[in-house]
């Protein structure tokens, strides 16, 4: 369940997901209590949290489906605003957007996200763009 998606403020709903994510990593089920499958006899159980995991996988839930499922969302809600903020000519015509799109509703994958900055900063500091030393703070 995801919080982030249904909360106002997308920054307060990954602070509930994160939240219900140490949560679950908390709580341990011992062995007898769960099916023979999730058994882990290395701990003599599993958190709440590798349960979830283990049906996700079970149920085809992988992080490839629930990364493509995000973007869908994404794709879905600034479609809408493009609808919203289009400005057409006399025939109907896409010409120009009324106003920027608001990005701050999408969700978005806080890993990926640190990936893909720290790889800009290595092409910015590969291409010349800036040196090391405009890294370093004063």
């Amino acid at each position: 369940m995801s919080y982030e998606s249904k909360m106002c403020n997308p920054e307060t709903g990954r602070m509930f997901d994160r939240l219900a994510t140490l949560i679950r990593e908390s709580i341990t089920i011992p062995n007898h209590l769960l099916p023979a499958e999730f058994h882990d006899n290395t701990r003599g159980g599993r958190t709440l949290q590798r349960c979830e995991e283990l049906c996700d996988v079970r149920d085809g839930q992988t992080e490839y489906v629930k990364t493509k499922a995000l973007k869908a969302r994404n794709i879905k809600k600034l479609a809408a605003q493009v609808e919203a903020k289009t400005i057409r000519n006399g025939h109907g015509d896409f010409v120009d957007l009324n106003s920027e799109l608001d990005y701050s509703m999408n969700e978005y994958d806080d890993q990926q996200l640190t990936k893909n900055m720290m790889a800009m900063v290595a092409g910015m500091l590969s291409g010349g763009i800036i040196d090391a030393d405009d890294l370093l703070e004063d």
